[in-house]
């Protein structure tokens, strides 16, 4: 290292290099300086340690080609020697592709399944680049060289797989690989780079200037620098019309401030006017909530009244009922059986009416009465007649205890002595019976009217709480359509009602039980009503009533209450509409500050950027002049970047200017060398691929082209060259940087030749 810093001292003075960086003399002085610094740079790269190189390649049903290699390249110059057809643009071709590169990048095919030969399912390309120096890739994970293994399939994917030097799995990620190749300064789609021979055909044919300086662009990166500017201007422009929009709501809340402010002040002198009024209002409001609160305790008592006065009728029947069971259905129904019975021994039915159901069944388990009960609701006090003659009878009988509205229900069905046969339409669930099952009938009559009228036969019983899980979880059990739980609840497969009983009316076994619990409850209510009336209220009106004037109540005095909260609400609003504004304006000036800060770079950018492009522009034409004159030929490049044209003239040096598209194609090929010589001493890379470079020139040519690849590459001999040639290379010199590979005959070729 300190002798190449010695050598780069030698060549040019850093006081004199400065110097003249600062000061430039004259035009042809500053020519060099450009070639000088040019060298240096390169110089400094190489210092860096040689990275990125191509150790070798090799190949697997890819293309044509069964297999080929692995190429072991050398560090500096490679040619690589064959006829047509042996391979030598498959090796550049997956060279692009096992580098991660689309199949459009390599101008042999439009996808990735077009380079896997016939008849096989996938193609193998195996890449190994060198990891030395100070500036290796992770070298503690990968070591001296990186292994890109990539694994073509038919339907055009592709797998890859990143292996250190010792053949161990990496990374299968596509970002890993592409870390590698930015670290490498690796560009694929860089002709610079990587030259591939339809390319090369396509600028030896071009008679477009402004192809020409497209390649120019392409090839120092220029394009791809413009294109990120033209992104971030594009970016910035759509970042101040944003701010732009911000400023003008800005804008028009610092126009409405003021008036704002206005409103509030004539709103606050309001609000001042009629404080006093509200004060007074608030008064009588209160007053006005305190009346309807004594207005809700007094319906509120005389609700608690209205059901203290059924519940003592409750009582009444249930001390009734101890010496009249019948008493369990209305005080009046022993006496309404003593005539049913006198009129039956009469003669005034033809069949004597049975009731009522309820007392007329048992139940075959005493803890299912409320269950039943529910279910059979108002049958439990209905009659059965088997006529209408004899129903009107009854009817008649009815009418002396009770008015036409409030009579127990009369069925009509003709009497059987024999059960229904419900056998195959019976809910039937392994655990849980249905209503006929636990109950016993006096009559077969009142099973029958149960069938007909409730279809008890369908509905189950279920004494455990597992009702939701037997109807509504999956299909209900065989003709089932409902059921009840002991608690009184009626469950369907869709819904689910819960009952609002608590103890049996009707079936319940222990009269004294339920009358202490009856009792317990006419003791909590007059607590609760003491608590919101010490005094008893008269009671007018029925429970309903009662119910739906204190919901009316309670929504009055939430409309009088809800009244004050208006003001409160747009204080709020504006409070939060203040902050919002105040965060947005915030936003604006920093979008503003970093707007006119991006201006500021960008402009510095741009300027860069037109003397980056002016100094690669220079030096380009500098190196062109030199390589022709190595020919005998003379040549300018005229750079018009305001058109963004090249223009490229080539003569001998005893004839006049003549245009590229005036040469044979010899010489317009070694012209094509030139220009790219000229661009890879103005750019980088850690290796630089040419694809049957000298096909159209004569020997004449083709030798002074060979001798100045050759020059170039001992200049650079840090950096790598692959040229791919059809021709022989038995006269190029002997030398431990050069290394030939010659690929064997097609296989056809060699079939042909044996014969």
């Amino acid at each position: 290292m300190l002798q190449m810093t010695q050598t780069i001292r030698d060549r040019l003075p850093a006081a004199s290099l400065l110097q003249s960086v600062f000061h430039p003399p004259n035009k042809s002085t500053f020519l060099s300086l450009l070639l000088s610094s040019s060298l240096i740079f390169a110089f400094c790269l190489c210092l860096q340690g040689d990275i990125g190189l191509i150790e070798s390649i090799s190949l697997k049903n890819f293309m044509c080609h069964r297999s080929l290699g692995p190429f072991r390249f050398g560090p500096n110059v490679n040619f690589i020697v064959g006829n047509n057809g042996s391979g030598k643009s498959a090796i550049l071709t997956a060279l692009i592709v096992g580098l991660g590169g689309k199949a459009t990048m390599t101008n042999r095919g439009v996808s990735l399944k077009d380079f896997v030969k016939t008849s096989e399912t996938a193609a193998d390309i195996t890449v190994k680049l060198r990891n030395r120096g100070p500036d290796a890739y992770k070298k503690d994970v990968y070591g001296d060289y990186i292994s890109i293994e990539h694994r073509i399939w038919t339907d055009g994917s592709r797998t890859c797989k990143l292996k250190n030097k010792s053949g161990h799995l990496v990374s299968s990620k596509k970002e890993e690989l592409t870390g590698i190749l930015d670290h490498f300064n690796i560009q694929l789609d860089n002709p610079v780079s990587i030259l591939s021979q339809e390319m090369s055909k396509q600028f030896l044919h071009s008679k477009s200037e402004s192809d020409k300086y497209k390649f120019f662009m392409k090839a120092t990166l220029l394009e791809q620098m413009r294109a990120d500017y033209v992104y971030i201007k594009h970016t910035k422009t759509v970042t101040r019309q944003q701010v732009e929009r911000q400023e003008e709501v800005t804008f028009m809340f610092l126009w409405l401030q003021p008036v704002i402010i206005l409103i509030e002040q004539k709103q606050h002198r309001k609000r001042q006017k009629t404080l006093c009024d509200l004060k007074e209002k608030l008064v009588e409001l209160q007053n006005k909530c305190s009346q309807l609160n004594q207005e809700i305790s007094n319906k509120h008592q005389a609700l608690f009244k209205g059901r203290e006065e059924r519940d003592k009728l409750r009582k009444n029947q249930l001390h009734a009922s101890r010496s009249n069971k019948l008493k369990r259905f209305g005080d009046h129904v022993p006496e309404l059986m003593a005539l049913i019975a006198e009129a039956h021994t009469k003669g005034r039915f033809r069949k004597k009416p049975i009731g009522p159901i309820g007392a007329c069944i048992h139940l075959n388990d005493p803890t299912l009465a409320v269950a039943v009960e529910c279910c059979l609701r108002s049958f439990m006090k209905a009659f059965c007649c088997d006529n209408y003659k004899d129903e009107a009878v009854l009817q008649e009988i009815m009418s002396r205890f009770y008015s036409k509205g409030n009579r127990p229900q009369i069925i009509v069905s003709p009497f059987s002595d024999k059960l229904y046969n419900i056998d195959g339409r019976k809910a039937y669930h392994p655990e849980y019976p249905s209503v006929p099952d636990v109950i016993t009938a006096t009559s077969p009559v009142i099973v029958n009217c149960l069938v007909d009228m409730r279809g008890i036969e369908s509905i189950l019983i279920i004494k455990v709480n597992k009702a939701r899980r037997v109807m509504q979880q999956g299909r209900p059990p065989k003709n089932c359509r409902e059921a009840f739980t002991a608690e009184g609840d009626q469950v369907y497969p869709n819904r689910y009602y819960t009952s609002d009983f608590s103890m049996a009316k009707y079936l319940g076994g222990d009269l004294e039980t339920e009358i202490r619990y009856i009792l317990s409850a006419i003791a909590e209510y007059v607590a609760k009503a003491t608590e919101i009336s010490p005094e008893r209220q008269q009671v007018t009106s029925s429970t309903k009533s009662i119910d739906t004037e204190i919901t009316r109540l309670k929504r009055k005095i939430k409309v009088y209450e809800s009244s004050h909260g208006e003001h409160e609400q747009v204080v709020r609003e504006y409070a939060e509409a203040l902050a919002l504004y105040r965060e947005k304006a915030n936003q604006v000036r920093d979008l503003r500050r970093f707007i006119d800060r991006l201006d500021n770079i960008m402009s510095d950018r741009q300027n860069r950027y037109k003397v980056m492009r002016r100094s690669l522009s220079v030096r380009c034409k500098l190196y062109f002049s030199n390589f022709l004159i190595k020919m005998n030929y003379c040549g300018s490049m005229i750079f018009d970047h305001n058109n963004e044209t090249l223009a490229i003239s080539v003569c001998r040096e005893e004839d006049g200017v003549s245009d590229v598209r005036t040469l044979s194609g010899g010489e317009r090929s070694f012209s094509t060398i030139c220009f790219m010589l000229s661009l890879w001493e103005i750019t980088e890379s850690p290796f630089r691929c040419l694809d049957e470079f000298d096909v159209y020139m004569d020997m004449h040519n083709r030798s002074i082209c060979l001798n100045l690849l050759l020059e170039l590459s001992e200049r650079q001999h840090l950096r790598q060259f692959i040229f791919i040639t059809p021709l022989t290379t038995s006269h190029m010199p002997k030398s431990s940087l050069i290394k030939v590979h010659q690929l064997q005959d097609p296989e056809r070729e060699r079939s042909q030749n044996t014969r």
